[in-house]
């Protein structure tokens, strides 16, 4: 191949790998967030709906005790009807195939970029394998966050710019350069 073909094939990789990690990291705090919501909500719903344990604890037979049992047995309700309308297992099931997929695509470009840098050169079998790796970025892009937390995505961002900064990205050199090197 081409060092120019080379070179473009190169920075295609590299910038989908790079989006690859950005969409994990972006995808693996979402469904960490996710996660621990949906935690709290199973405490607090349980708390409040146990009839026995913690509702018999004496702190509740006070003035003060049974405005606050009063006040968490309305929000665990609340909770436990709030629940199925928001859905937070689906979410966790969509965010955990986001992040579960971006991830093994970051993995599969990142070993590709190597070997490429190791050969000098991309083959048939490695530009097959970037253009499968390609095809599942865009059907995993389909379920993308709508509306995504912008904050977060900077965030993600300078981290992967950290980790792959564009300076260390290997390119092929061109001929004349290649016989300066030599």
């Amino acid at each position: 191949m081409k060092p120019d073909a080379l070179s473009t094939q190169m920075a295609e990789i590299y910038t989908l790998m790079c989006r690859s990690a950005l969409n994990r990291d972006y995808y693996g705090v979402m469904l960490a967030r996710t996660q621990r919501l949906s935690t709290w909500f199973d405490i607090l719903i349980a708390i409040g709906t146990t009839g026995s344990g913690i509702s018999a604890l004496t702190i509740w037979n006070t003035d003060y005790g049974k405005i606050v049992w009063a006040s968490l047995s309305a929000v665990s309700a609340v909770l436990a009807l709030t629940k199925p309308i928001v859905q937070l297992n689906k979410k966790i099931e969509r965010l955990s195939r986001l992040f579960a997929g971006h991830s093994d695509n970051y993995s599969t470009l990142l070993i590709l970029a190597s070997r490429a840098k190791r050969r000098n050169d991309l083959t048939e079998e490695m530009l097959s394998t970037f253009e499968t790796a390609e095809a599942r970025y865009l059907d995993l892009a389909k379920d993308d966050d709508p509306i995504p937390d912008q904050k977060l995505q900077l965030k993600c961002e300078a981290a992967v710019r950290l980790r792959h900064p564009p300076e260390l990205a290997w390119y092929p050199a061109n001929e004349g350069e290649q016989a300066q090197n030599a």
